[in-house]
């Protein structure tokens, strides 16, 4: 009897899990009803999140866009050979047949002596002169376009390929501007790594310094609470919503000032592609960019309210 007694004294099970999840809700609403009734306190705050991770987003973008026209740059890649000038036209399309068919080459293209010789007489303003000549000292050309996914060593070791070819004279590509180009986004990817690091360090400093006001603020509130019995974890949870809150609202700044600033940049680009008879097509955040910027930013309030109450709250206690 005194078993069963006991047993029905104990709440169960599924009772604890209801009042666990229960108060996870109030909590959660509690914190956005203390967010909703600062809103000076709140907008401040949400503006700093927001401003300061607008500037890595906004990096991430343009580095985006740059990668994005350092591709079509990179598939105009060429590469031109030169023949012997000795080298028959038949063997010499025969030679560009089998450079098609080699790896890391997308496609290729013929022009003759004849053709060359014409292209130059009528773009040079030579015509008389070269008319003149007793020869046609230009010899046959083959250009080559490298795959677009390949680096600059594969274009290196294509290049080198076909200039060990003897029918190839001449080998050229300007793979300087190439180099320099990857360095530059290398430079550049690393650079925003580095911004988004200190300005996710920021943005945890603010939110834990605005919770850490909150909890100077409610420090009576919280003595009481513990006389009667509360826990930590009791007391702890609407300060983590709150950091949440904080979070989440400030990623959706950021993403609206980024938003708002590359339809800023869309208009004076459009007159742009006007002038120069251009395609380029500004990139925006996708839906994926979208929540991976407002996940990590509710991660930062969740992380930044965490530090700041396991630092803070210890040291409120009933005296």
């Amino acid at each position: 009897m005194r078993t069963s007694n006991r047993r029905r004294g104990r709440p169960a099970t599924s009772n604890k899990l209801v009042a666990y999840l229960l108060h996870h809700i109030q909590s959660l609403v509690f914190s956005l009803g203390k967010i909703y009734h600062s809103p000076i306190t709140t907008i401040m705050t949400v503006a700093v999140i927001g401003i300061t991770l607008s500037l890595p987003g906004g990096f991430y973008l343009f580095l985006k866009n740059i990668n994005a026209m350092s591709g079509d740059i990179r598939s105009t890649t060429q590469i031109t050979l030169y023949l012997d000038i000795k080298l028959s036209e038949q063997k010499a399309r025969a030679l560009e047949r089998a450079i098609s068919k080699t790896g890391n080459v997308v496609s290729t293209e013929f022009i003759s002596r004849q053709a060359s010789l014409q292209a130059f007489r009528e773009t040079s303003g030579f015509g008389r002169s070269i008319d003149t000549l007793s020869s046609n000292p230009l010899p046959h050309t083959i250009i080559v376009e490298p795959v677009s996914s390949a680096d600059t060593f594969a274009v290196k070791n294509l290049l080198n390929a076909l200039q060990a070819m003897p029918e190839v004279k001449i080998a050229k590509l300007d793979t300087e501007w190439l180099e320099r180009l990857y360095t530059i986004l290398e430079i550049a990817k690393r650079s925003v790594v580095i911004v988004t690091i200190l300005f996710s360090i920021a943005v945890l400093l603010v939110i834990g310094n605005t919770i850490r006001l909150d909890i100077q603020n409610r420090r009576q509130e919280i003595i009481v609470t513990k006389l009667i019995g509360a826990t930590n974890a009791f007391i702890r949870r609407p300060f983590l919503y709150g950091g949440i809150w904080y979070g989440l609202l400030g990623g959706l700044m950021s993403w609206l000032i980024v938003e708002i600033g590359y339809l800023a940049i869309a208009g004076p680009l459009n007159r742009l592609n006007l002038l120069y008879q251009a395609d380029l097509m500004l990139i925006t955040f996708t839906f994926q960019d979208f929540i991976i910027l407002v996940s990590s930013s509710t991660l930062l309030g969740l992380t930044g309210s965490w530090i700041a109450v396991a630092r803070h709250l210890n040291q409120i206690e009933p005296t």
